[in-house]
C-alpha cells in the first residue's frame, strides 16, 4: 500500500471516528470535547477534499501532458466549418460603406445637449438647496451659540466687567 492510499486511509478514520465522537459528545452535553471533536471532523474533511481536488488536477495534467502536439486534421477541419464568418464590428466607419457615418456627429451632439442639460439641473438645485441648506445649518447650530447677551451679564458692576474684559469693556459693551 502506497503512502498517498495509507493518508487517504487515515483521514477517512479520522473523519469517521471524529464524526462519531462529536454526536456522542452532543448527546452528552459535552460542549468542550465535542467542539475538539467537530475541529478534528472539519480538518479530516478538509484533508480529504484538498487529496480529492489534488488528485483530479493531477489527472487532467497527466492527461495534458499524454495528449499529442498536432490536431488531428478531421476534427481541425470540422471546427473551421462550424466557425461563422468573421464579422467586421466597425464597417460603419468605413468611407465606402452605404450608410451615412452619422453615428459620431449625432453623438457628439447628445453629449453637448446632456451636458447642457447637466449644468441646468446643477445651477437649479444650487439656487434651491443653498437657502435650505443654510437655514438647516442654522437652525443645528442654534444650540451651541453663545446666549445673545455675553456670559458675564449678570456681573455685579461694571467695574468686575472691566477686570474681566480689559478696560475698554464699556465701549465694546454698549456698541
Amino acid at each position: 500500500m502506497n503512502a498517498r492510499r495509507m493518508a487517504t486511509v487515515l483521514a477517512a478514520a479520522t473523519l469517521a471516528g471524529s464524526g462519531t465522537y462529536l454526536f456522542v459528545y452532543l448527546y452528552r452535553w459535552e460542549w468542550n470535547r465535542a467542539i475538539i471533536a467537530g475541529v478534528f471532523f472539519l480538518a479530516a474533511q478538509m484533508a480529504l477534499s484538498t487529496a480529492a481536488v489534488l488528485g483530479r488536477l493531477r489527472a487532467v495534467e497527466t492527461a495534458q501532458r499524454q495528449r499529442p502536439d498536432a490536431p488531428s486534421p478531421r476534427v481541425l477541419g470540422h471546427i473551421r466549418e462550424a466557425a461563422a464568418p468573421p464579422r467586421d464590428h466597425f464597417a460603419w466607419l468605413r468611407p465606402q460603406s452605404e450608410r451615412l457615418g452619422v453615428f459620431v456627429p449625432i453623438l457628439m451632439g447628445a453629449g453637448f445637449v446632456l451636458s447642457g442639460l447637466a449644468w441646468l439641473v446643477e445651477r437649479i438645485a444650487r439656487s434651491t438647496a443653498a437657502p435650505r441648506l443654510e437655514h438647516g445649518l442654522a437652525v443645528d447650530l442654534g444650540a451651541l451659540a453663545l446666549p445673545p447677551d455675553h456670559l458675564l451679564a449678570g456681573a455685579a458692576d461694571d467695574d468686575d466687567l472691566a477686570l474681566l474684559l480689559g478696560p475698554d469693556a464699556r465701549a465694546r459693551r454698549w456698541r
